[in-house]
């Protein structure tokens, strides 16, 4: 929590004590808290995401999707600001107070819909895919990669982000790094992480631009963003894409992309 939203909710807090019972300082308390807690993560986000299109930037030189990047970095710096140095929140009306919590519990979270079978059967082509080009990688790492593939063709991701993510981190010059990586951030998008997900595809391009897989990740990350309502960003994403691996054919599936987008 930053010094100024604690202040805020020290100066909020006493003020609501006039008016309220005992639960209702407790209850607002608890809202404050959350307020609090939102616009910490608001700020995280943000911070990720300017460290991101900075990089955009400087790579983009004055060509013009690095010209969009840098107004895309200029909006969010504002936002970022905005809310780094925003009012406190809202207190509620004197008149009004707040009702005691429910005592009913919440529903619980639905989980998530399991996979469609066509799309357990893609993943397991993928995964053998992957398997064949790994077979072919001359290193001593690649039987521990074979094993922890073996993981993946039955989509054990609990078990297989933790084993690709340490993987890539004690063989970071390893040819097979960059793979374990995309694939950590693949099964973090299967398990519903989206922001884990675009955190480690952004890994793969900035530690691994050279590699087979960054190309794959650029395409993957796009669709995420779209997944989640981004649109500016996933048309960055695949402007960069298109632009730094023009030949590959993630680019040309970006290319149809951006056209469907005009749209």
């Amino acid at each position: 929590m930053t010094p100024r939203l604690r202040r805020a909710s020290l100066v909020l807090l006493p003020a609501l004590a006039g008016c309220a019972t005992h639960a209702d300082l407790v209850q607002q308390e608890r809202q404050v808290r959350g307020l609090i807690q939102e616009k910490g993560r608001q700020i995280e986000q943000l911070q990720r995401e300017v460290e991101r299109l900075r990089a955009d930037v400087e790579e983009g030189g004055g060509h013009k999707h690095g010209a969009a990047a840098d107004e895309r970095l200029n909006a969010i710096e504002q936002r970022l600001a905005a809310l780094e140095h925003g009012a406190p929140p809202p207190t509620a009306p004197e008149a009004q107070p707040v009702s005691p919590p429910s005592t009913t519990p919440p529903p619980a979270a639905a989980a998530k819909p399991a996979p469609a079978p066509a799309e357990d059967d893609e993943w397991r082509r993928e995964i053998a895919r992957e398997q064949s080009a790994a077979g072919t990688v001359n290193v001593p790492e690649r039987a521990d990669y074979l094993t922890m593939l073996d993981g993946l063709a039955r989509k054990d991701c609990a078990r297989a982000i933790p084993q690709l993510n340490s993987f890539a981190t004690n063989h970071r010059d390893s040819p097979l790094a960059d793979n374990a990586l995309y694939w950590a951030a693949r099964c973090y998008a299967a398990t519903g992480k989206q922001n884990e997900a675009i955190s480690k595809f952004y890994d793969v391009t900035l530690k691994y631009p050279k590699g087979d897989r960054a190309a794959a990740a650029l395409w993957a990350q796009g669709n995420l963003f779209l997944e989640m309502g981004d649109t500016p960003d996933a048309r960055i994403n695949f402007s960069k894409l298109i632009r730094d691996y023009p030949s590959s054919d993630e680019a040309a599936r970006a290319r149809q992309k951006l056209m469907e987008l005009e749209h």
